[in-house]
């Protein structure tokens, strides 16, 4: 048996400031649900790594620079996360307005109401509230007093990911960022996700050269491709529930292959109901020997553990064994790793299939 304290600790990467996000409620098919993406989520990663031993904890104190996150999101959509705190404040008093939904006895969320029609709807802009509809896909990505400062950090652990990389202190990293960020785009947010922490710390890792961002989360990246779309020097790749009937339902088809910058650099691997670890290893090999042919000096992988079989958003039957193999063969391509917290709902289980992916980091 490996001996796993043998080895050279992995940094994780954490930050307290995600607790400040915390949304209570989501709008589904007319329902009010409890939202599923809560602090819980990384906090139980974070304990479970520490615990294993395989682990070094590391917490930014320093925001990453504004122009890290300017290379891949447009400065508007930038500004109004930034500045709609005040509005809320400002507002919070106005609890009965349809706009405002409360989602915590002291604490309120703003949920985008009215979607712009671009261009011919332009003129929201020029109100807050208008801007919230402009910059949003769906109203899954409520924003509250605390969400600036949660995805600021989520975003710097990324990017100083991607630092520690540059710099050669390490062959593999995990950042456990918190929101999410893989279904932000240039200018437009949902999906829980605010920045594309991932993308961010592609962006950076490029001035190596090519870039490979793997998403295997359940849910489709489209966030990620959108800002790839016509970058000849980033493959971007993934293994997802099939859009015909999964969110996001409008990306992720077998033929959107890159813009026409960057032809054959997109690579969508749509999966059926039901798809086990067999295939889903077999799509994950698949991926790497696109990464190997494209030339990347480093991969980021996005991984969402929303495939896992007892996942409560997931139709997938993948066992918690796959993401040790997926670790291992990650480390096998020979590259440096940069590992990007997406999903993953089954908050009791997330702790060991963290673990069971650096098992794997560690054995590749």
């Amino acid at each position: 048996m490996i001996d796993e304290t043998a080895r050279t600790p992995i940094p994780i990467l954490y930050s307290s400031k995600h607790i400040e996000h915390a949304p209570k409620v989501e709008f589904f098919h007319g329902r009010l649900l409890d939202y599923p993406e809560v602090p819980v989520r990384i906090e139980n990663m974070k304990s479970a790594l520490i615990e294993s031993g395989m682990t070094r904890l590391i917490e930014p104190v320093t925001p990453l620079p504004e122009s890290a996150i300017l290379k891949v999101h447009d400065a508007g959509m930038i500004a109004h996360v930034k500045n709609i705190r005040a509005e809320i404040e400002k507002r919070s008093t106005g609890r009965n307005s349809p706009q405002y939904r409360s989602s915590g006895e002291d604490e309120l969320y703003l949920y985008p109401r009215v979607f712009a029609s671009r261009p011919f709807m332009r003129r929201l802009r020029e109100s807050s509230i208008g801007q919230h509809g402009y910059y949003f896909f769906d109203i899954d990505a409520p924003i509250g007093t605390g969400t600036w400062e949660a995805a600021l950090y989520a975003a710097t652990l990324a990017y100083e990911g991607a630092e520690m990389l540059l710099r050669g202190e390490t062959k593999a990293i995990y950042a456990l960022c918190r929101p999410p960020g893989h279904h932000a785009g240039r200018d437009f947010m949902g999906g829980y996700c605010y920045l594309n922490n991932a993308a961010i710390a592609a962006a950076h890792l490029m001035q190596t050269g090519k870039i490979a961002v793997l998403d295997i989360d359940y849910h489709h990246g489209n966030g990620t491709q959108s800002i790839f779309w016509d970058e000849p020097n980033v493959l971007f790749g993934s293994i997802h529930a099939h859009p015909d009937y999964e969110y996001p339902y409008y990306s992720g088809h077998a033929d959107e292959t890159g813009g026409e910058s960057a032809l054959n650099t997109n690579v969508n691997l749509p999966m059926q109901p039901g798809t086990d670890s067999d295939e889903f290893l077999a799509a994950f090999d698949q991926l790497l020997r696109r990464t190997r042919d494209f030339g990347a000096k480093a991969i980021v992988l996005s991984i969402g553990y929303d495939t896992y079989i007892d996942d409560p958003l997931s139709t997938f039957k993948v066992t918690e064994e796959t993401y040790q193999q997926v670790g291992a063969a990650l480390m096998q391509s020979g590259l440096p790793v940069l590992i990007v917290q997406e999903g993953g709902y089954q908050v009791n289980a997330l702790g060991e299939l963290a673990v069971n992916l650096l098992r794997g980091v560690h054995q590749g």
